[in-house]
């Protein structure tokens, strides 16, 4: 699972009651990245459900946004971080674009833990990406990049919250506007025809940074080298506020089917399936919160790791992300 829980666990009572409810129903995954962690709720977590943990990040000076926590039921044989360069002229020239420090002033990364899955070893990376300048994105994920290599060979995954609309990932459609309606939205004219100029409770206004060609660029370059479980896994689901499940294709039949109607809250609900969306969004004017289209939040995993399935769990409103969550299986061992 991966899974930002917003300023170190801000809704402390959904987000306990909703890890209950994984261990209650023997739901708990094996591994969960956490961004936005505090440590104590790291620590609790870990104590609490029984797992081995790695944390990095600051707990000085009020909520935390910027710490990671890897949590792995399995023996972590090593781990550490790996801070991306971010030079101090670039981090000037970078608030001087945006107007105001925000986010900028952090120290992003990756969280690198190495785990013994029955005695093979698999790499993580957990990682949270900057948001506002779409540049420092896309030199982090190239510097992401840089990082893997160091390992080729391992079953590796990037987890976490990329901070970049992951399903935005190709440079054109095929075919005209309106939206293909049966397919997924793929491209900046796709989502700006299905969703508009939405703005999510976090992110950025529209399409956000993806429409940066140099962030696509980036991400194409690391799902060559480790390939999208979206396009790969044998199933995919959103698990519905009722514990339900619904596939990204039947929320898109649904869509074009005239069985519900336009705008209505259901068809806003039917479009964050359609597209696996990870993000929350804030009410407009009438209380109504829109689809926001975005899965900031995702894995990507070598070849030699065959994901089952990749679940979006909106059963839970804890966050302003929604939980993810990969089921992969490693290649038997013939000896």
């Amino acid at each position: 699972m991966t899974y930002n829980i917003l300023l170190g666990g801000q809704n402390r009572d959904l987000l306990e009651r909703y890890f209950a409810e994984l261990e209650e129903s023997r739901r708990m995954p094996d591994v969960i990245a956490i961004q936005e962690a505090s440590q104590p709720t790291a620590v609790e977590l870990a104590r609490d459900y029984g797992f081995h943990l790695v944390y990095q990040g600051r707990d000085v000076g009020g909520p935390v946004v910027n710490g990671k926590a890897t949590l792995s039921r399995f023996p972590i044989l090593e781990a550490t971080h790996f801070t991306y360069a971010f030079p101090d002229d670039a981090r000037m020239a970078a608030i001087q674009r945006q107007g105001y420090v925000g986010e900028l002033d952090e120290d992003r990364g990756a969280l690198f833990t190495l785990i013994d899955v029955r005695g093979r070893p698999v790499a993580l990376y957990n990682v949270h990406h900057t948001l506002g300048d779409s540049g420092i994105n896309a030199g982090q994920l190239w510097q992401l990049q840089s990082v893997l290599h160091a390992r080729d060979g391992v079953a590796s995954i990037a987890l976490g919250d990329f901070n970049a609309n992951i399903n935005v990932k190709h440079h054109y459609s095929l075919l005209p506007s309106p939206i293909r309606k049966h397919e997924p939205t793929e491209t900046v004219r796709d989502y700006e025809s299905r969703y508009g100029d939405v703005h999510p409770s976090v992110g950025d206004w529209g399409v956000g940074n993806i429409a940066d060609v140099r962030v696509r660029r980036a991400l194409h370059a690391l799902e060559h080298e480790l390939p999208d479980p979206l396009h790969r896994a044998r199933e995919l689901r959103v698990r519905m506020p009722d514990g339900s499940h619904m596939r990204p294709d039947e929320a898109r039949e649904l869509l074009v089917s005239r069985k519900v109607v336009k705008g209505c809250e259901n068809w806003l609900r039917l479009q964050d399936v359609a597209d696996m969306s990870t993000l929350n969004a804030l009410p407009d004017a009438t209380g109504v919160s829109p689809a926001t289209g975005k899965r900031f939040d995702t894995f990507f995993a070598s070849r030699q790791l065959e994901p089952l399935l990749l679940e979006v769990d909106h059963s839970t409103m804890a966050s302003d992300h929604l939980p993810s969550i990969a089921d992969f299986q490693l290649p038997e061992v013939h000896h």
